[in-house]
């Protein structure tokens, strides 16, 4: 498939896994937008397929349903924007469920629950405080909970916030020296970054924050305000697959087990 095709589109037809009248209300079609630079939560894979784990709950999803799955890849921080225009029907890429973001959109079902952790150059000794990092640069990815947390706790504090479009671009500076540090998910820093050879000088430090309501909401699909019909479709699906342990086996196939909770 031509690459850049694969980026702005990848069509799934599924067979059905459960008869269609288990679901009220089903739609024929579900057009999910997600931003294809985040493994192993959602990347492009050698061959410009879109492959990860939100995508596996997306797909199973539409082959729930009985439904086309259609992929849209954009910036993160255009899905909020992008689901209030009706450019698509469901935001599946690591969103956080916070308050804030329920301001504007719905969300469904938790998904579950990832830790967050700084990565940096081994033996640096850095923890997730403005104590620890003050005087250094940490990148984060723009219209992240992690920018949202960096900046509240930590940037008036001497700390350089420096927001990036892409994880991919954080990484890229962390290597080259221009950024101390960078806060994400462990899992992608892992295979993002640390397993691959650029990231053999680094490793996570630190602890994980886990006293932060921000960082440690579930994950969830954002949905458009008022579409209750797509939102409770969609709930039924998740709260099956976690009932059943498909969203488990998703989970083992792509996270160390300490890197991921499925929520309740």
């Amino acid at each position: 498939m031509n690459k850049m095709i694969a980026r702005l589109l990848m069509v799934a037809f599924c067979s059905a896994l459960v008869p269609a009248a288990a679901h009220a209300d089903e739609p024929s079609e579900i057009r999910f937008a997600t931003e294809a630079g985040y493994p192993p939560f959602e990347f492009l894979d050698p061959s410009g397929e879109l492959q990860g784990f939100d995508i596996d709950i997306g797909n199973e999803i539409c082959k729930r349903l009985q439904a086309k799955c259609v992929w849209i890849d954009q910036s993160f921080d255009s899905l909020i924007p992008g689901l209030q225009a009706r450019k698509f029907d469901l935001a599946n890429s690591t969103m956080t469920a916070t308050e804030a973001r329920a301001r504007v959109i719905d969300f469904s079902e938790p998904m579950y629950i990832v830790p967050v952790r700084l990565a940096a150059r081994k033996g640096s000794g850095l923890e997730p405080t403005a104590e620890s990092l003050k005087g250094k640069r940490v990148g984060v990815q723009q219209g992240t909970t992690m920018e949202t947390y960096a900046r509240q706790n930590w940037a008036n504090n001497g700390v350089t916030i420096v927001a990036y479009p892409s994880y991919t671009d954080a990484f890229n500076d962390l290597a080259g020296g221009r950024v101390d540090a960078t806060f994400q998910e462990a899992q992608n820093a892992i295979e993002g970054f640390l397993s691959k050879p650029a990231g053999a000088d680094f490793e996570l430090t630190g602890s994980t924050v886990d006293d932060s309501p921000i960082l440690n909401e579930p994950i969830a699909m954002g949905i458009r305000k008022g579409n209750k019909k797509l939102k409770k479709t969609i709930d039924e699906v998740l709260r099956e697959m976690k009932a059943d342990g498909t969203m488990q086996t998703f989970a083992d196939k792509y996270f160390q087990k300490e890197n991921i909770r499925i929520a309740p």
